[in-house]
Parts: structure tokens; sequence; C-alpha cells
């Protein structure tokens, strides 16, 4: 801001030290000045030359809001920068981790349901090969002849109980 002050400051003077040399040095009844307008030169220059002055100072007040517009802007991208980017890279640290978690523990899954796999597969044979052992007895116990076992047994029954007689055992 100062420094606009200064050169709106030193615009200005130039421009009066200029109309003033240019008057004194030339006197007022010189045929040279033209009218212009209504007004002699001198006084439409010293008006140009005002009007330039206070354009000067507008612009320079633009210049600054624009400047200071500009440094805010800046600040707060700054500030965001410091303030989130951190915390994005500890977000995306933490999510790497955990895919890297989460990647491991499909692994391991895998592993497992081949497990899982391998013994159903077992299960199954022993099942296949146990119904097969079932049917095999099953039959055979079917085979079996009652009647011809009840027959053996009686007999086998009468012929230890003549033993019995004959060695002298009673019941």
């Amino acid at each position: 801001m100062e420094d606009e002050k200064k050169i709106t400051e030193e615009t200005e003077n130039k421009a009066v030290e200029a109309l003033s040399a240019k008057t004194e040095s030339a006197p007022e009844s010189k045929p040279g000045n033209k009218i212009v307008g209504g007004k002699d030169a001198d006084r439409a220059e010293l008006e140009l030359l005002t009007e330039l002055v206070k354009l000067e100072k507008k612009t320079a007040k633009r210049t600054g809001v624009v400047a200071i517009s500009m440094i805010v802007i800046a600040a707060v991208f700054l500030a965001s920068v410091l303030l989130i980017v951190p915390k994005v890279l500890t977000t995306l640290t933490a999510a790497e981790n955990t895919l890297n978690e989460a990647t491991t523990l499909m692994g391991e899954l895998n592993d497992s349901l081949d497990g899982m796999n391998k013994m159903i597969s077992n299960v199954d044979k022993v099942l296949t090969d146990n119904t097969e052992a079932m049917s095999d007895a099953i039959q055979k116990i079917s085979d079996i002849d009652i009647d011809g076992l009840n027959d053996s047994i009686k007999n086998l029954n009468d012929a230890v109980e003549a033993l019995n007689k004959i060695v002298g055992v009673k019941k």
C-alpha cells in the first residue's frame, strides 16, 4: 500500500512539475497556445494529466486488491496442503495395509478351502468303501441259514449233553 502511495505521489509530482515547467517557460499570451474546445491547450493538458493520475491511483488500488487476494488464495492452498495431504497419506497407508491383510487372509482361506475339499473327498471315499463293506456284510448275514444254524446249535447241545453224561458232569 505504501508503494502505491509513493508511486501515485511521484506521478502527481512529475505531472505538476511538467505542467509548471511548460507554463513557466512559455508566456501565457504565446501565439502557440491554441484554444481547444473553449480552453487553452495547457489547461486541457493539465486536465488530461489529472485524469491520468486518477486512473493510475485506481489501477494501483486494484493491483493491491488483486495481490492481497492472490496472497490469501496461496495461504489457503498452502494450509490445505499442509493439513490434508498428511491425512490422505495416512489414510492411503492404512488402506494399503488393510488390502495386504485381506490378500493374506484370502490366501489362507483358499488354502483352508482346499484342505476342506480334500477332507470331504476322503470322507466320501470312506463312506463309499464302508457302504460296500456294509453291503457285503448284510449280504453275508442274509445268506446265513438261520434254521440250519439252529439245528447245528441243537445238535451241538445234544453232543455236549452226551459228553457230559459220559464224563459224569451234571448240571
